[in-house]
C-alpha cells in the first residue's frame, strides 16, 4: 500500500529513501493527500475559512476544497486543528464525506457488519459510528488486533496509504 501511494504521488517520504510508516498523520496532512488523490488544482483554492490555516502553508488549498466541498469541517471557533493529529474515527467521517462528493461506490464487501462489531464499539462517538460502519463494510478501514477499532487513536502514514489505496480500488 505504501509503495503503491507513494508511486501514485500522494505522499513524499520524510527524508531519503524513508517513509517513516508509524508516524501518526496530522488533519493537514490527511486533507492534503486526499486532495491529491482527487487531483485538484491547488491554485484555485486560495480563500480559507479558517482563523488557524496560514494562507501560504502546503496544505492550505486542500483544506479550502475540502470544506468548500463539505468534506471537512472544523473544530470550533472558526479552527481546522491542521496540526492536530488526525483520529481513526475522523479519518472515517472525512473519507466517507469524500467518496460521497466524488460519487464513488463504497459497496459492502462484508454483509451485516457494523460497527457494532468492534469490541470498543461504546467509544466511536456518535457522529461517526455511520461513516466508521460503512467504510468497515466497504473493506476500506479495518480493526486492530483483539478486534478494536481505536476510535480516539491516531491514523499512521501507513494506515493513511493503506485506505487511499483501496478507496481507489489501486489494491485490486
Amino acid at each position: 500500500y505504501i509503495q503503491i501511494a507513494v508511486g501514485k504521488g500522494l505522499f513524499s517520504g520524510t527524508g531519503e529513501n524513508e517513509f517513516s510508516p508509524d508516524i501518526p498523520v496530522t488533519r493537514g496532512m490527511f486533507v492534503t493527500v486526499l486532495g491529491r488523490l482527487h487531483g485538484i488544482d491547488a491554485g484555485q483554492y486560495v480563500e480559507n475559512k479558517f482563523t488557524d490555516v496560514d494562507a501560504g502553508i502546503y496544505y492550505a488549498p486542500y483544506i479550502a476544497w475540502a470544506s468548500e466541498n463539505s468534506i471537512v469541517s472544523g473544530t470550533g471557533d472558526g479552527r481546522f486543528s491542521p496540526e492536530a493529529q488526525i483520529t481513526r474515527e475522523e479519518a472515517a467521517v472525512i473519507i466517507d464525506r469524500y467518496a460521497k462528493y466524488a460519487g464513488l461506490s463504497v459497496e459492502a464487501e462484508q454483509e451485516q457488519a457494523s460497527a457494532e462489531g468492534f469490541a470498543d464499539a461504546d467509544s466511536i462517538s456518535s457522529w461517526s459510528k455511520d461513516s466508521v460502519e460503512r467504510m468497515k463494510n466497504a473493506g476500506i478501514l479495518s480493526g486492530k488486533t483483539g478486534n478494536l477499532f481505536d476510535p480516539k487513536g491516531t491514523a499512521t502514514r501507513a494506515e493513511a496509504a493503506t485506505i487511499f489505496v483501496k478507496l481507489k480500488g489501486w489494491d485490486k
